[in-house]
């Protein structure tokens, strides 16, 4: 488990990670959203290693880190992977195989085999998703209990994406590996993350599992007689959202024990629940709040 507590980045006179807090729970993937300049790069840097926090404390495995130290569990993916000039996938495995003493090249071998990639050729010749991939392979093959991803999906086609997420799976299913991925698209993460942080501004606006936060919050289509007053449907249930589209009416609403006879009540031609997708989750999440969600989820 990581716990990062109250923990703090300045530049200069900018703040870019302001007292935030989180616990990322063992063996999920953590998403953690936000426009570019929320701060979501600056706090990876920080849980690496890679920089050092002005204040607050980062808790690997109930050891606290020190501030600026890099440990052998935590491999860190920027969104733009260094790599020596003319090095190739094989020559970077060696590389990464001196400070993670449990890299498996082999396994990266076999993986970059079967996605078409050459552990020989240099990685200056491939193009950007397949640097991405090449490097989502050396950093799943590092052997660590944690992985970092900045943007990691940024960039590449719906179908290498999706290739890429069944690396995530597998290698979870396989072995007790934790992932936190960082990226400023939630149609990214919403298919894969368990749970998700929202930054804003360097801070924390929400976070955590919001399916089972939401748990309560339902959304049904429906459609109603012609002489059906809306109006009225709006105030016979705790509503959240309101949505007409032709004959199709859409409400999201927080259950309550008579919200299903109170909409049967209107004798709809058509009423089905379906599905929420995690921006409206979101959305229902911070109902009440100061933020406008929507601006920070585009």
């Amino acid at each position: 488990m990581i716990r990062v507590e109250k923990l703090l980045k300045n530049f200069d006179d900018v703040c870019a990670v302001n007292k935030v807090t989180l616990t990322i729970p063992e063996g999920e993937m953590f998403g953690i959203l936000g426009t570019n300049g929320a701060g979501k790069t600056t706090l990876l840097r920080m849980i690496a290693g890679v920089l050092e926090a002005d204040d607050g404390k980062i808790v690997v495995d109930d050891t606290e880190i020190t501030s600026g130290q890099v440990s052998e569990e935590i491999f860190y993916l920027p969104d733009d992977p260094y790599f020596f000039p003319n090095a190739s996938m094989e020559e970077m495995a060696s590389f990464y195989k001196k400070h993670y003493r449990c890299m498996d090249v082999e396994a990266a071998a076999y993986m970059a085999e079967k996605l078409d990639l050459e552990m020989k050729r240099p990685l200056r010749t491939f193009s950007k998703g397949m640097k991405r991939q090449a490097f989502l392979i050396l950093a799943l093959c590092a052997g660590t209990k944690y992985l970092l991803c900045d943007e990691v999906f940024d960039g590449l086609d719906p179908i290498v994406a999706e290739v890429m997420k069944n690396l995530f799976r597998q290698e979870m299913r396989e072995r007790k590996l934790t992932v936190i991925v960082a990226s400023h698209k939630l149609q990214e993460l919403e298919d894969i993350c368990q749970s998700i942080a929202i930054l804003h501004k360097g801070g924390v606006l929400t976070s955590g599992d919001m399916k089972r936060r939401a748990g309560n919050i339902c959304k049904y289509q429906c459609v109603f007689p012609d002489q059906t007053d809306l109006e009225e449907v709006k105030r016979a249930v705790d509503l959240i959202r309101f949505h007409v589209d032709g004959y199709f009416v859409t409400v999201i609403v927080r259950m309550q024990p008579e919200t299903i006879s109170r909409l049967n009540s209107f004798s709809p031609v058509f009423m089905q629940e379906v599905p929420m997708t995690l921006e409206e989750i979101f959305i229902a999440e911070m109902e009440g709040k100061d933020y406008d969600i929507r601006k920070v989820l585009q």
